[in-house]
Protein backbone atom coordinates (compact mmCIF):
# COMPACT_ATOMS: atom_id res chain seq x y z
CA UNK A 1 0.00 0.00 0.00
CA UNK A 2 1.02 3.31 -0.67
CA UNK A 3 1.86 6.06 1.58
CA UNK A 4 2.10 9.76 1.87
CA UNK A 5 6.04 9.52 1.52
CA UNK A 6 6.75 6.89 -0.59
CA UNK A 7 4.01 9.01 -3.07
CA UNK A 8 6.69 11.69 -2.94
CA UNK A 9 9.05 10.10 -5.88
CA UNK A 10 5.63 8.62 -8.08
CA UNK A 11 4.20 12.25 -7.94
CA UNK A 12 7.61 13.82 -9.05
CA UNK A 13 8.01 11.08 -11.64
CA UNK A 14 4.70 11.50 -12.63
CA UNK A 15 5.70 15.02 -13.23
CA UNK A 16 7.96 14.54 -15.86
CA UNK A 17 5.43 11.71 -17.26
CA UNK A 18 3.01 14.55 -18.29
CA UNK A 19 -0.05 13.67 -15.88
CA UNK A 20 -2.58 16.70 -14.28
CA UNK A 21 -4.87 15.97 -11.31
CA UNK A 22 -4.50 12.62 -9.81
CA UNK A 23 -7.88 10.39 -10.13
CA UNK A 24 -9.96 9.13 -7.08
CA UNK A 25 -8.72 5.80 -5.68
CA UNK A 26 -10.42 2.27 -6.02
CA UNK A 27 -12.68 1.38 -3.12
CA UNK A 28 -10.57 -1.60 -2.97
CA UNK A 29 -7.95 -2.37 -1.82
CA UNK A 30 -5.21 0.34 -2.46
CA UNK A 31 -6.42 4.40 -3.03
CA UNK A 32 -4.62 6.87 -4.41
CA UNK A 33 -2.81 9.81 -1.94
CA UNK A 34 -3.06 13.42 -2.27
CA UNK A 35 -0.64 14.73 -5.05
CA UNK A 36 1.12 18.03 -4.46
CA UNK A 37 3.39 19.86 -6.79
CA UNK A 38 5.54 22.69 -5.05
CA UNK A 39 6.42 25.69 -7.35
CA UNK A 40 8.95 26.92 -5.01
CA UNK A 41 11.25 23.88 -6.00
CA UNK A 42 11.13 24.66 -9.34
CA UNK A 43 13.99 26.01 -11.19
CA UNK A 44 14.31 28.47 -14.06
CA UNK A 45 13.97 26.67 -17.12
CA UNK A 46 15.83 26.70 -20.81
CA UNK A 47 13.54 29.12 -23.14
CA UNK A 48 13.16 27.30 -26.06
CA UNK A 49 13.06 28.86 -29.73
CA UNK A 50 9.56 28.73 -31.19
CA UNK A 51 9.54 28.48 -34.69
CA UNK A 52 6.23 29.61 -37.00
CA UNK A 53 4.43 25.97 -37.72
CA UNK A 54 2.51 25.13 -41.03
CA UNK A 55 -1.00 26.79 -41.26
CA UNK A 56 -4.00 24.61 -41.77
CA UNK A 57 -6.83 25.34 -44.17
CA UNK A 58 -8.83 27.36 -40.91
CA UNK A 59 -5.29 28.90 -40.80
CA UNK A 60 -4.20 28.05 -37.26
CA UNK A 61 -1.24 26.55 -36.85
CA UNK A 62 -0.76 22.69 -36.33
CA UNK A 63 1.62 22.13 -34.14
CA UNK A 64 4.22 24.85 -32.38
CA UNK A 65 7.13 24.90 -30.18
CA UNK A 66 6.47 26.05 -27.00
CA UNK A 67 7.46 29.66 -26.06
CA UNK A 68 8.49 30.24 -22.58
CA UNK A 69 5.83 31.88 -20.39
CA UNK A 70 7.11 35.50 -19.50
CA UNK A 71 5.75 37.44 -16.27
CA UNK A 72 3.40 35.88 -13.82
CA UNK A 73 1.20 32.69 -15.12
CA UNK A 74 -1.73 33.04 -12.17
CA UNK A 75 -2.71 35.00 -9.32
CA UNK A 76 -4.03 33.14 -5.80
CA UNK A 77 -4.94 36.06 -3.54
CA UNK A 78 -3.01 38.31 -4.59
CA UNK A 79 0.20 36.47 -4.92
CA UNK A 80 1.82 35.46 -7.73
CA UNK A 81 2.89 32.27 -9.35
CA UNK A 82 6.02 32.90 -11.52
CA UNK A 83 6.58 31.82 -14.89
CA UNK A 84 9.88 30.38 -14.00
CA UNK A 85 7.84 27.66 -11.88
CA UNK A 86 5.55 27.07 -15.08
CA UNK A 87 8.68 27.09 -17.21
CA UNK A 88 10.13 24.17 -15.26
CA UNK A 89 7.33 21.91 -15.36
CA UNK A 90 6.52 22.27 -19.20
CA UNK A 91 10.16 21.91 -19.88
CA UNK A 92 9.78 18.40 -17.69
CA UNK A 93 6.83 17.56 -19.49
CA UNK A 94 7.70 18.81 -23.16
CA UNK A 95 11.25 19.40 -23.64
CA UNK A 96 13.09 22.03 -25.34
CA UNK A 97 12.56 23.00 -29.17
CA UNK A 98 9.20 19.96 -29.11
CA UNK A 99 6.61 20.40 -31.77
CA UNK A 100 2.89 20.19 -30.25
CA UNK A 101 -0.31 20.45 -31.74
CA UNK A 102 -1.93 23.92 -30.62
CA UNK A 103 -4.89 22.62 -28.78
CA UNK A 104 -2.53 20.01 -26.73
CA UNK A 105 -0.41 22.51 -25.92
CA UNK A 106 -3.11 24.91 -24.59
CA UNK A 107 -4.02 21.65 -22.15
CA UNK A 108 -0.91 20.73 -20.83
CA UNK A 109 -0.42 24.53 -19.91
CA UNK A 110 -3.91 24.87 -18.22
CA UNK A 111 -2.79 21.71 -16.49
CA UNK A 112 0.25 23.14 -15.51
CA UNK A 113 -1.17 26.51 -14.20
CA UNK A 114 -4.28 24.41 -12.40
CA UNK A 115 -1.74 22.68 -10.19
CA UNK A 116 0.59 25.09 -9.67
CA UNK A 117 -2.68 27.24 -8.18
CA UNK A 118 -3.50 24.21 -6.15
CA UNK A 119 0.09 23.83 -4.83
CA UNK A 120 -0.73 27.80 -3.72
CA UNK A 121 -4.16 27.56 -2.38
CA UNK A 122 -2.95 24.34 0.05
CA UNK A 123 -0.24 26.72 0.84
CA UNK A 124 -1.83 29.55 2.05
CA UNK A 125 -4.38 27.22 3.52
CA UNK A 126 -1.42 25.62 5.64
CA UNK A 127 -0.28 29.10 6.48
CA UNK A 128 -3.61 30.44 8.01
CA UNK A 129 -4.32 27.54 10.03
CA UNK A 130 -0.75 27.53 11.43
CA UNK A 131 0.44 23.93 10.43
CA UNK A 132 3.98 22.96 10.49
CA UNK A 133 6.00 20.24 11.10
CA UNK A 134 8.70 18.81 14.30
CA UNK A 135 11.93 18.33 13.09
CA UNK A 136 11.73 14.64 14.47
CA UNK A 137 8.47 14.66 11.77
CA UNK A 138 10.49 15.61 8.70
CA UNK A 139 13.31 13.15 9.70
CA UNK A 140 10.51 10.36 9.97
CA UNK A 141 9.16 11.15 6.33
CA UNK A 142 12.34 11.30 5.13
CA UNK A 143 13.14 7.73 6.97
CA UNK A 144 9.83 6.52 5.63
CA UNK A 145 10.77 7.55 1.95
CA UNK A 146 13.95 5.93 1.96
CA UNK A 147 12.87 2.45 3.21
CA UNK A 148 12.15 1.47 -0.76
CA UNK A 149 16.44 1.94 -1.36
CA UNK A 150 17.16 -0.30 1.66
CA UNK A 151 18.88 -3.74 0.56
CA UNK A 152 18.71 -7.52 2.37
CA UNK A 153 20.65 -6.41 4.69
CA UNK A 154 18.73 -3.21 5.69
CA UNK A 155 21.62 -0.93 4.16
CA UNK A 156 20.22 2.21 2.43
CA UNK A 157 21.39 2.04 -1.18
CA UNK A 158 22.08 5.67 -1.98
CA UNK A 159 23.41 4.46 -5.31
CA UNK A 160 20.43 2.90 -6.37
CA UNK A 161 17.80 6.22 -4.84
CA UNK A 162 20.40 8.81 -6.38
CA UNK A 163 20.50 7.18 -9.79
CA UNK A 164 16.47 7.05 -9.41
CA UNK A 165 16.01 10.93 -8.29
CA UNK A 166 18.14 11.50 -11.53
CA UNK A 167 15.83 9.51 -13.82
CA UNK A 168 13.00 11.84 -12.05
CA UNK A 169 15.01 14.93 -12.99
CA UNK A 170 14.97 15.56 -9.01
CA UNK A 171 17.60 16.27 -6.15
CA UNK A 172 17.55 14.78 -2.45
CA UNK A 173 16.68 18.47 -1.30
CA UNK A 174 13.54 19.14 -3.77
CA UNK A 175 12.23 15.44 -2.51
CA UNK A 176 12.57 16.56 1.15
CA UNK A 177 10.73 19.64 0.48
CA UNK A 178 7.83 17.67 -1.66
CA UNK A 179 7.41 15.23 1.51
CA UNK A 180 7.70 18.22 3.89
CA UNK A 181 4.31 19.83 1.54
CA UNK A 182 3.15 16.15 1.41
CA UNK A 183 2.87 15.78 5.17
CA UNK A 184 1.19 19.29 5.57
CA UNK A 185 -1.21 19.13 3.36
CA UNK A 186 -2.43 15.52 5.11
CA UNK A 187 -2.44 17.85 8.12
CA UNK A 188 -4.39 19.95 6.45
CA UNK A 189 -6.67 17.53 5.56
CA UNK A 190 -7.03 15.54 9.12
CA UNK A 191 -7.76 19.52 10.42
CA UNK A 192 -9.93 20.43 8.06
CA UNK A 193 -11.68 17.77 7.02
CA UNK A 194 -13.56 14.12 8.43
CA UNK A 195 -11.86 11.66 8.28
CA UNK A 196 -12.89 9.36 11.16
CA UNK A 197 -13.26 5.63 10.37
CA UNK A 198 -15.97 3.66 12.61
CA UNK A 199 -15.84 0.19 14.01
CA UNK A 200 -18.96 -0.25 11.77
CA UNK A 201 -17.35 0.63 8.45
CA UNK A 202 -14.40 -1.43 8.85
CA UNK A 203 -16.76 -4.37 9.02
CA UNK A 204 -18.95 -3.23 6.69
CA UNK A 205 -15.64 -3.09 3.87
CA UNK A 206 -14.45 -6.49 5.06
CA UNK A 207 -18.31 -8.44 4.25
CA UNK A 208 -18.46 -6.73 1.63
CA UNK A 209 -15.41 -7.83 -0.09
CA UNK A 210 -14.61 -11.33 1.15
CA UNK A 211 -12.38 -11.95 -2.00
CA UNK A 212 -9.74 -9.75 -1.07
CA UNK A 213 -9.16 -11.76 1.70
CA UNK A 214 -8.25 -15.14 0.28
CA UNK A 215 -5.16 -16.03 0.75
CA UNK A 216 -3.67 -18.53 -1.94
CA UNK A 217 -1.91 -21.33 -1.16
CA UNK A 218 1.65 -20.97 -1.02
CA UNK A 219 5.05 -22.36 -0.50
CA UNK A 220 8.50 -20.88 0.87
CA UNK A 221 11.59 -22.64 0.06
CA UNK A 222 14.69 -21.81 0.70
CA UNK A 223 17.11 -22.38 -3.04
CA UNK A 224 20.84 -22.67 -3.88
CA UNK A 225 20.95 -21.74 -7.66
CA UNK A 226 23.59 -23.08 -9.65
CA UNK A 227 23.03 -20.04 -12.54
CA UNK A 228 23.70 -20.89 -16.01
CA UNK A 229 22.99 -19.67 -19.27
CA UNK A 230 20.57 -21.44 -22.09
CA UNK A 231 23.51 -20.10 -25.04
CA UNK A 232 26.39 -21.64 -23.24
CA UNK A 233 28.23 -24.75 -24.53
CA UNK A 234 27.16 -28.27 -23.31
CA UNK A 235 30.05 -28.78 -21.38
CA UNK A 236 29.17 -25.95 -19.10
CA UNK A 237 25.50 -26.68 -18.89
CA UNK A 238 26.67 -30.27 -17.79
CA UNK A 239 29.35 -28.78 -15.25
CA UNK A 240 26.34 -26.60 -13.66
CA UNK A 241 24.28 -30.11 -13.46
CA UNK A 242 27.13 -31.56 -12.04
CA UNK A 243 27.73 -29.19 -9.01
CA UNK A 244 24.09 -28.98 -8.49
CA UNK A 245 23.36 -32.68 -8.02
CA UNK A 246 26.60 -32.37 -5.60
CA UNK A 247 24.81 -29.53 -3.58
CA UNK A 248 21.98 -32.08 -3.46
CA UNK A 249 24.07 -34.49 -2.13
CA UNK A 250 25.64 -32.61 0.90
CA UNK A 251 22.26 -30.83 1.84
CA UNK A 252 20.79 -34.00 2.09
CA UNK A 253 23.66 -35.44 3.99
CA UNK A 254 23.10 -32.50 6.80
CA UNK A 255 25.60 -29.68 5.08
CA UNK A 256 24.95 -26.64 6.18
CA UNK A 257 23.02 -24.74 3.86
CA UNK A 258 24.66 -21.29 4.26
CA UNK A 259 27.85 -22.74 3.22
CA UNK A 260 26.85 -24.74 0.03
CA UNK A 261 24.84 -22.21 -0.94
CA UNK A 262 28.31 -20.18 -1.18
CA UNK A 263 30.44 -23.10 -2.16
CA UNK A 264 27.72 -23.94 -5.19
CA UNK A 265 26.16 -21.57 -6.07
CA UNK A 266 25.25 -17.59 -6.14
CA UNK A 267 25.41 -17.42 -2.09
CA UNK A 268 22.63 -17.72 0.17
CA UNK A 269 19.10 -16.20 -0.92
CA UNK A 270 15.90 -14.70 0.63
CA UNK A 271 13.53 -17.58 0.75
CA UNK A 272 11.22 -17.70 -2.32
CA UNK A 273 7.28 -17.32 -1.43
CA UNK A 274 5.87 -19.57 -4.15
CA UNK A 275 1.82 -19.91 -5.44
CA UNK A 276 0.67 -21.29 -7.66
CA UNK A 277 0.88 -19.82 -11.57
CA UNK A 278 3.50 -17.21 -10.14
CA UNK A 279 5.49 -17.53 -13.44
CA UNK A 280 7.50 -19.97 -12.46
CA UNK A 281 5.81 -23.47 -13.07
CA UNK A 282 9.26 -25.61 -13.04
CA UNK A 283 9.57 -24.31 -9.04
CA UNK A 284 6.26 -24.03 -8.17
CA UNK A 285 5.30 -27.61 -9.53
CA UNK A 286 8.45 -29.50 -7.26
CA UNK A 287 8.01 -27.09 -3.93
CA UNK A 288 4.34 -28.11 -3.83
CA UNK A 289 5.18 -31.99 -3.75
CA UNK A 290 7.35 -31.37 -1.11
CA UNK A 291 7.23 -31.90 2.58
CA UNK A 292 7.98 -29.42 5.67
CA UNK A 293 12.17 -29.90 5.45
CA UNK A 294 12.38 -32.15 2.51
CA UNK A 295 15.19 -31.42 -0.07
CA UNK A 296 14.04 -31.58 -3.98
CA UNK A 297 16.01 -32.79 -6.72
CA UNK A 298 17.77 -30.31 -8.73
CA UNK A 299 15.32 -28.42 -11.39
CA UNK A 300 16.50 -26.50 -14.51
CA UNK A 301 14.98 -23.10 -14.80
CA UNK A 302 15.37 -20.90 -17.83
CA UNK A 303 18.20 -19.10 -14.99
CA UNK A 304 19.93 -22.40 -14.17
CA UNK A 305 19.68 -25.08 -11.58
CA UNK A 306 17.89 -24.94 -8.43
CA UNK A 307 17.74 -26.98 -5.40
CA UNK A 308 14.72 -26.51 -3.00
CA UNK A 309 14.45 -27.24 0.51
CA UNK A 310 11.05 -26.22 1.63
CA UNK A 311 10.99 -23.95 5.26
CA UNK A 312 7.46 -23.65 5.19
CA UNK A 313 3.63 -24.54 3.32
CA UNK A 314 1.18 -22.54 3.77
CA UNK A 315 -2.82 -23.61 2.21
CA UNK A 316 -4.91 -21.63 1.20
CA UNK A 317 -7.65 -19.91 4.33
CA UNK A 318 -10.12 -17.07 4.10
CA UNK A 319 -7.89 -14.01 6.80
CA UNK A 320 -9.97 -13.10 9.44
CA UNK A 321 -11.82 -9.49 10.07
CA UNK A 322 -9.41 -9.06 13.42
CA UNK A 323 -6.09 -9.83 11.04
CA UNK A 324 -6.95 -7.51 8.47
CA UNK A 325 -8.47 -4.63 10.49
CA UNK A 326 -5.69 -1.98 10.23
CA UNK A 327 -4.87 -2.44 6.96
CA UNK A 328 -9.05 -2.07 6.11
CA UNK A 329 -8.83 0.87 8.13
CA UNK A 330 -5.49 2.62 6.33
CA UNK A 331 -7.47 1.72 2.90
CA UNK A 332 -10.46 3.50 4.07
CA UNK A 333 -8.77 6.74 5.95
CA UNK A 334 -6.75 7.20 2.19
CA UNK A 335 -9.72 7.40 0.28
CA UNK A 336 -11.21 9.72 3.00
CA UNK A 337 -8.73 11.67 3.24
CA UNK A 338 -8.68 11.78 -0.53
CA UNK A 339 -11.85 12.75 -1.31
CA UNK A 340 -11.35 15.09 1.60
CA UNK A 341 -8.54 16.80 0.27
CA UNK A 342 -10.51 17.22 -3.00
CA UNK A 343 -13.41 18.72 -1.34
CA UNK A 344 -11.09 21.48 0.89
CA UNK A 345 -9.16 22.47 -2.50
CA UNK A 346 -12.56 22.88 -4.22
CA UNK A 347 -13.69 25.23 -1.38
CA UNK A 348 -10.22 26.88 -1.00
CA UNK A 349 -10.41 27.58 -4.50
CA UNK A 350 -14.20 28.92 -4.88
CA UNK A 351 -13.29 30.90 -2.29
CA UNK A 352 -10.20 32.24 -3.37
CA UNK A 353 -9.55 35.08 -5.87
CA UNK A 354 -7.92 33.52 -8.73
CA UNK A 355 -6.79 34.92 -11.85
CA UNK A 356 -4.86 32.75 -14.78
CA UNK A 357 -2.85 33.95 -17.53
CA UNK A 358 -2.44 31.05 -20.18
CA UNK A 359 0.63 32.30 -21.91
CA UNK A 360 -0.17 29.91 -25.08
Amino acid sequence: MQTWYSYAICALTAMAAGCSRPQAPPAVPVPAPMAATDPASAAQAPTPTAEPAPATAEGQASAAAPMAAIGPVAAVNGRDISAAAFNAELDKLVGAGARIPTDRLRRIAHNIISRLVESELRQQAIAVNGISLTQSEEDESWREFTQRFVDDAGKLDEERMHTELRNARSSVAQVKDHLKQQALGKKLVEKLGRTDVSEQEMKAFYDENPSAWVEMASRDVRAILVRVGAEVPKAEKDKAESKAKEAHEALKAGGDFELLAKQYGDGAQPPLHLVRNSGQPELENVAFELKVGEIAAPVLTRWGWYVLRLIEKNEQRNKPFVEVRQEIRKSILARKTYMEERRIMQELRRKANVVENLPF
